[in-house]
């Protein structure tokens, strides 16, 4: 019975040592303030809401946050984690997502105006339906994502892959494979 509860102890000890990368309320304030938050970890936080213009959130790990209804102008979130967020609803304006991580996501509902998202992977989102309006997908990864719903006229699409031939209509530029 005692080594049980050393073990126990022992183990509780060790986890509480463990440096935590969970967001904390005063990262918001200090990201808001600095206007950067490079390499950082918000992963399953909630900013639902949250007005991030302006962010430099290049490489930080959003990993299942919730973004519902965010506003996001002119944000860097390249190379950034976005899998399993929830962005639905959100508003995104002049957003750089190049090489973003965008799998599991909840993108239905939001509005993309003239965001890159090149070589991005938005497999298995959720993506219907969607506003795009001058966006570049160049490159992009779209494996089991349902886009019956998504207008690509004005959409550059060169490169992309997963997309079956419906989307690639008239309009879009390049060619998708």
């Amino acid at each position: 019975m005692n080594r049980i509860k050393l073990s126990s102890l022992a183990l509780g000890l060790i986890l509480l040592t463990q440096p935590t990368f969970a967001f904390q309320k005063g990262d918001l304030a200090k990201l808001k303030k600095t206007k950067t938050c490079v390499s950082s970890t918000f992963s399953s936080c909630d900013l639902s809401g949250a007005n991030l213009n302006g962010l430099n959130l290049s490489k930080a790990n959003l990993e299942g946050a919730n973004l519902q209804g965010a506003k996001l102008t002119s944000v860097n979130l390249s190379k950034a984690n976005l899998s399993e967020a929830n962005l639905k609803g959100a508003k995104l304006v002049k957003v750089n997502l190049n090489q973003a991580q965008l799998k599991d996501a909840i993108l239905e509902g939001t509005s993309w105006i003239n965001v890159s998202c090149d070589k991005c992977n938005l497999s298995d989102s959720k993506f219907s339906p969607l506003v795009l309006k001058g966006v570049s997908l160049k490159g992009a990864i779209f494996k089991d994502v349902d886009l019956s719903k998504v207008d690509f006229k004005m959409t550059n699409l060169t490169g992309a892959t997963g997309i079956k031939e419906g989307p690639c209509v008239p309009g879009s530029f390049g060619a998708c494979k």
